[in-house]
């Protein structure tokens, strides 16, 4: 009770501690009655008269409550959130709300330093048996009584209980995995409930098959539910009766919350409920035991931990004659006392469940899907107690259905060939490129590439063969592409600013048959023009590109991409961006980074223009900004790292489309950018699905960087480790299928087979490619990028995203780049990269204001910019080891004497809360 009442004194309680109960009548009610056995119920139950000392101790006599009559126009909702003045008393109150003569509403508010869900019951049965004047059974001792005999009971277990807890107790998780939670709540927030469909009479026939009560089967499958969120060893935290025979017929407070940690890993739900079982008669020993008492320096808080759960059987059945009685035993007092509670009544006729929530934290629709998830896995436990855990559905049928849904993938008849054929033959003289050295039609590309692919074929290229490319952003460039093309071959870029030990190992991987480079260009152009051999026409299923891509084990892999899904990203691009034959696109990205091909071939697929920028402007945003300009171009694409250099030259282009990608999008950049352009469109794919999979329009004002939602032909779908869909909310592996999904590695048979799978959800032969993103739905469909699988880690105990660290990091004004990553081995710590001027005390200030503590970096290291891998992104490898932490200084000879009075007692509270044992 005391840590209740400090918990109020605190002013975090909202109405979380007000215990409703409403009882509707219809019928003639005799109103003198009605307030006649009100007020012999307070005698009978002198604690609904209480008060509380400026102590906490209770005052036995406050001001007594009586019935007060009102008419219709009372809100109930307001006066059961009406505070109380706990040191005045009285700690009930009573009143009828009266809709017309036969319709009353009889509504009393508890408060619950005094009263608890099994007093609802003993008041409800008194209240009606003084209204009809039947006899009652005797009362017994004092409620006073019933708390010191308590209090000395608790002072006989307390040493055993503190040995315990110090076992079991842990604080909980801050990092809780809920569908659709935005923060744990730190104290009451207005809330709403709603109702868990569960089944009684199979829950309870379950229960004693396996052996167990309800509440430990329910409190079993509130485990299982939360372990399969991602929480590995949830804790609920749960109302332990301590009401003694002696007090069976006593109104007053008679419960302890207690935490459960268990983590649910027994193979079938029945292990687990018995396991569970176990653990909580050893928990029954002390359930008498405050745990503020047991654990030093516990904060107070409205709940022990973010999800609770409350259960109690209830069988009475009042009896007001004349009238008909409806008791709601679930009233909702208005506030949510943590992220999600269960609150549960166990009736003859019904198990009836609720939970609680506050919308703040936790958006309406995703408090449904939770309970729709508890009502099915309640279901399936019901049906199977004996099923495998991991087994157990989850989603319901329509949640299922939505989460797997399969867009149509049309089938790819066209080409990158037959569709830029068709441009040739619509506006032959129409300018195709320009770039250094000039500028080239689509009749006179076309008719180079063809003459250099009779060439290509004469070398000895024939259909699938792979042929190197090693050339700067050129006209040549753009005509050795189409050539290979045609010739039936597949380019496999070789950057020129890549070492030439891995230049090498690419060529020898991939098997080229030839290499074209500027020596090569040079024969090809002094050769005489010949037919040769005749051409190939490239079907869908042929290869188009080989990609070499990092490999995490350190050896580039290729990636081959072939022509049908080349030209379906074409395609599926082409609307979204609106590219037409009056648009004008620049092409600035390396060819070893594959979104360079939408840069280079959409605008050619629909009679637009391409701008080449020179290899010196690149890195330079005021000549790109220039270029942009002279050209007039339309469409710029570049990784969220690139459009910093844009920015920073001074780029303003109120006309263009800007499409960011190849990394995270920064709000702050997003909103930077957005500010400066018509349009910005997020877009997210991994190579191995053909450049882009999904899309997001940035509007204003910018508050968030969503990746948005598939292209056409493209499927997504969020999966365990099981390859069941995630729920709604929640983060999953993304998994991509339909069109763009690449043909493999090139030479990897293993490696293809781990990370391309069979669709299980899709068309027979259908494959899925498992991204190693973690991603999850927004409440308003689109897909939220939350970091990698891989780079996910684990500090103390707890689950730390980079990604969101980093996220948070940049919203700081002072910030434009961030890094965070986990180093040392023997003493890990997590450190933040950025790019900025701020103070480290600022940036963790910042932090801390959104962030849990874990999630705040321990050291920050401000760079001049991040070093990048040659495709732009972040390479966090590359990234310089933290300055060492400054030893503590040994302690000076003259130390201070110990400290008396008051400022001892400071100090040995602060060395509480830092587990140290001086402070100095």
């Amino acid at each position: 009770m005391h840590g209740m009442w400090v918990t109020e004194q605190a002013g975090v309680a909202g109405t979380a501690f007000h215990v409703p109960l409403t009882t509707s009548f219809t019928g003639e009610l005799d109103i003198p009655a009605l307030r006649t056995a009100c007020g012999r119920l307070v005698a009978r139950h002198p604690i609904l008269a209480a008060a509380i000392r400026d102590d906490g101790a209770l005052i036995p006599s406050g001001a007594p409550p009586e019935l007060i009559v009102e008419g219709s126009t009372v809100d109930i909702p307001e006066e059961i959130a009406r505070p109380f003045d706990l040191s005045a008393g009285p700690l009930a109150r009573f009143r009828l709300v009266s809709a017309e003569p036969s319709r009353h509403v009889l509504v009393i508010t508890a408060h619950h330093l005094g009263f608890d869900g099994g007093s609802k019951d003993i008041l409800i049965r008194d209240l009606a048996a003084l209204y009809r004047g039947a006899p009652l059974p005797h009362v017994g001792p004092s409620y006073l009584e019933h708390v010191a005999a308590r209090q000395t009971r608790v002072d006989a277990l307390l040493a055993e209980a503190t040995t315990y807890w110090s076992a079991h107790w842990r604080e909980p998780d801050p990092l809780l995995l809920l569908p659709g939670l935005r923060g744990t709540p730190v104290r009451a927030e207005p809330g709403a409930d709603l109702a868990v469909p569960v089944d009684q009479r199979l829950i309870q026939q379950a229960a004693a098959s396996v052996g167990v009560s309800v509440f430990e089967l329910l409190l079993a499958a509130i485990h299982i539910l939360l372990r399969r969120y991602g929480n590995p060893a949830p804790v609920v935290a749960i109302d332990v009766s301590t009401r003694t025979e002696q007090a069976r017929e006593q109104i007053g407070l008679f419960v302890n919350e207690l935490p459960v940690r268990w983590a649910p890993d027994g193979p079938s739900v029945a292990d687990v409920a018995r396991g569970l079982r176990t653990r909580l008669r050893e928990l029954y020993r002390f359930r008498e035991v405050p745990l503020a008492r047991a654990v030093r320096g516990l904060t107070p808080r409205v709940a022990l931990a973010p999800v609770s759960f409350s259960y109690r059987k209830s069988t009475v059945e009042p009896e007001f004659p004349g009238v008909a009685a409806a008791v709601d035993w679930l009233r909702f007092p208005g506030s949510a006392r943590n992220a999600l509670h269960l609150h549960a009544v166990d009736r003859p006729d019904a198990l009836h469940m609720r939970l609680q929530y506050p919308p703040h934290a936790l958006h309406p629709d995703a408090a449904a899907r939770i309970a729709g998830h508890l009502g099915t896995l309640l279901g399936a436990i019901a049906a199977d107690p004996g099923a495998a855990v991991a087994t157990l559905p989850l989603l319901p049928a329509a949640e299922r259905d939505r989460l797997v849904r399969r867009s149509p993938v049309s089938p790819a008849g066209a080409t990158l060939l037959s569709a830029f054929d068709a441009q040739v033959r619509a506006s032959p003289q129409a300018i195709a490129v320009t770039g250094p050295g000039g500028r080239l039609s689509y009749a006179a590309l076309d008719g180079s590439s063809r003459r250099w692919a009779h060439r290509l074929r004469a070398a000895g290229v024939r259909r699938g063969d792979r042929v190197g490319i090693r050339l700067p952003r050129s006209l040549p460039m753009v005509v050795a592409l189409f050539a290979i093309a045609r010739a039936g071959g597949a380019y496999v870029p070789l950057d020129p600013e890549y070492p030439a030990d891995r230049l090498a190992f690419i060529a020898t991987d991939a098997g080229l048959r030839l290499t074209v480079d500027q020596f090569t260009v040079d024969r090809l152009m002094a050769s005489p023009s010949a037919d040769g051999p005749r051409l190939s026409t490239p079907t869908p299923d042929d290869l188009a590109y080989t990609i070499y891509t990092s490999g995490s084990t350190g050896r580039p892999k290729g990636v081959d991409v072939c022509h049908g899904a080349l030209f379906g990203l074409l395609a599926a691009m082409r609307d979204p961006l609106g590219s037409t034959a009056r648009d004008v696109w620049l092409s600035l990205t390396s060819l070893s980074f594959d979104i360079s091909a939408l840069e280079l071939f959409l605008p050619l697929v629909t009679g637009g223009r391409v701008v080449l920028a020179p290899e010196t402007s690149t890195r330079d945003g005021t000549a790109l900004g220039e270029l942009v300009r002279a050209e007039g171009v339309t469409h710029v694409q570049a990784t969220p790292s690139g459009w910093r250099v844009l920015l920073a030259g001074g780029f303003h282009a109120p006309t263009i489309v800007a499409v960011a990608g190849g990394e995270a999008l920064p709000v702050p950049l997003a909103a930077q950018l957005r500010g400066t352009v018509a349009r910005l469109v997020n877009a997210y794919g991994p190579t191995e699905t053909t450049i882009w999979s999904t899309t997001a329009e940035i509007e204003p004002p910018v508050t968030a960087a969503p990746i948005g939602t598939p292209l056409a032909n493209t499927r997504a779908y969020l999966l365990d480790e099981l390859l069941d869909p995630a729920p709604y909310g929640l983060p999953g592996e993304l998994y991509l299928g339909g069109a763009g999904v690449a043909r493999g590695y090139h030479g990897r048979p293993a490696l293809t087979a781990e990370r391309f799978v069979p669709d299980p959800y899709g068309p027979a032969g259908g494959r899925l490619y498992r991204t190693g993103d973690r991603v999850r739905y927004a409440e308003d469909g689109t897909l939220e990028f939350l970091g990698r699988v891989d780079n996910q880690v684990k500090l103390r105990g707890h689950r730390i995203e980079p990604g969101e660290v980093e996220a948070r990091l940049l919203e700081h004004p002072g910030v434009t780049e961030a890094a965070v990553v986990v180093r040392g081995d023997d003493d890990p710590r997590l450190v933040a990269y950025v790019v900025s001027d701020a103070a480290a005390a600022d940036l963790r200030s910042h932090l801390a204001r959104t962030l849990p503590a874990p999630l705040v970096p321990n050291a920050y290291v401000a760079l001049d910019r991040m070093p990048l891998t040659p495709n732009g992104k972040l390479d966090r490898a590359a990234l310089p080891d933290p300055p060492r932490p400054a030893p503590v200084a040994s302690a000076p000879q003259d130390r201070p004497q110990p400290a008396t009075g008051l400022v001892a007692r400071i100090a040995g509270i602060w060395q509480e809360v830092l587990r140290r044992p001086d402070i100095g």
